[in-house]
C-alpha cells in the first residue's frame, strides 16, 4: 500500500510539473488552441444556420484532434527532449519509478491540450455564433477523464518507440497528419470511401467522440465506442509498459542512454 500511494504521489508531482513547463511552450499553445478555433471556423462556414447536431460532432472533434496532436507531438518527443537536455540520466538514477514519472509527463500533456482546447473551441462556438448541444456534465467529466487516461497510454508508448527508433520524428508525422483527414473527429466517416473507414476504429478518441456524442443526446454510449474504447487504450498502455522496460533493458545493455 505504501508503494502504491508512494507512485500515486510521484505521478501527482510529474503531472503538476509537466503541466507548467508545458504552458511555457508556444508550440504546445498553437496546436492546442490555434488549431482547433481555426479547423472549426473553416469546418463551419454555414453558422447559426448548420444544424446542431452537426455542428457538435464538429465542435468535439476539434477538441479531440487537438488532443490528438498534444499528445503525439509534445508527448511523442518527450524521451528524446529528456535525452537532449540532459535530465533523462538523473531521472533515471531517482529513487521514484521512472515509469510513474513517465506516465505523469505524459498525463500532464496530455491535460494541458485538453483543458486549452475546451476552452479555446468553448469560447470560439458563441463568437462564430454557432449552436451545440452539450452533454450531462457529469457524463462529459468522466468522458474528459477517460480522454486523458487513453492519450497517457498512448504517449507512453509513442515517446519509447519515438526515443528507440532512428526514424522517431517520421513515425509522428506518420501518425499525426492522416489522423486529420482518417479519424473520424472532424470528417464524417460515411464521406470516405468504404476502404478509408477502418482506420478510425483504432483510434481511441474516435470512440470518445462517438461516447461524447450519445451523451450529448441522452443516450448511452454504444457498444461499439465502449468496447473500442476500453481495449485500445488497454493495448496502448500494455505497449507502453513493454516498450519502457526495453529502453530500460537497452540502456543497462549498452551503458548509454543514446540508444536511437
Amino acid at each position: 500500500m505504501q508503494t502504491l500511494i508512494q507512485h500515486g504521489w510521484v505521478l501527482w508531482r510529474a503531472t503538476v510539473l509537466q503541466v507548467r513547463e508545458t504552458a511555457r511552450v508556444k508550440t504546445a499553445l498553437v496546436i492546442s488552441v490555434i488549431q482547433p478555433v481555426v479547423f472549426l471556423t473553416v469546418a463551419s462556414q454555414r453558422g447559426s444556420s448548420a444544424d446542431p447536431r452537426r455542428t457538435t460532432e464538429i465542435a468535439l472533434g476539434c477538441v479531440m484532434l487537438a488532443l490528438w496532436s498534444s499528445t503525439v507531438w509534445g508527448a511523442g518527443t518527450l524521451l528524446r527532449r529528456e535525452a537532449t537536455q540532459g535530465t533523462l540520466a538523473a531521472l533515471l538514477v531517482r529513487p521514484a519509478s521512472l515509469l510513474a514519472i513517465l506516465m505523469g509527463k505524459t498525463l500532464g500533456i496530455a491535460a494541458t491540450g485538453l483543458v486549452r482546447a475546451l476552452a479555446a473551441v468553448a469560447i470560439a462556438v458563441p463568437v462564430l455564433g454557432l449552436r451545440v448541444d452539450v452533454p450531462d456534465p457529469a457524463a462529459a467529466a468522466v468522458i474528459a477523464v477517460a480522454a486523458l487516461v487513453s492519450a497517457a497510454a498512448m504517449g507512453l508508448l509513442l515517446c519509447c518507440v519515438v526515443f528507440l527508433s532512428r526514424a522517431g520524428l517520421r513515425i509522428i508525422e506518420a501518425l499525426g497528419y492522416p489522423v486529420f483527414v482518417l479519424g473520424g473527429l472532424v470528417i464524417p466517416l460515411d464521406m470516405l470511401p468504404v476502404g478509408l473507414r477502418r482506420p478510425a476504429q483504432v483510434i481511441t478518441l474516435h470512440h470518445v467522440t462517438g461516447m461524447v456524442h450519445d451523451a450529448a443526446y441522452g443516450g448511452m454510449p454504444t457498444l461499439v465506442h465502449l468496447a473500442g474504447f476500453a481495449l485500445l487504450t488497454a493495448l496502448y498502455l500494455a505497449g507502453g509498459v513493454w516498450a519502457f522496460d526495453v529502453v530500460l533493458r537497452r540502456g543497462r545493455a549498452r551503458g548509454t542512454l543514446e540508444l536511437a
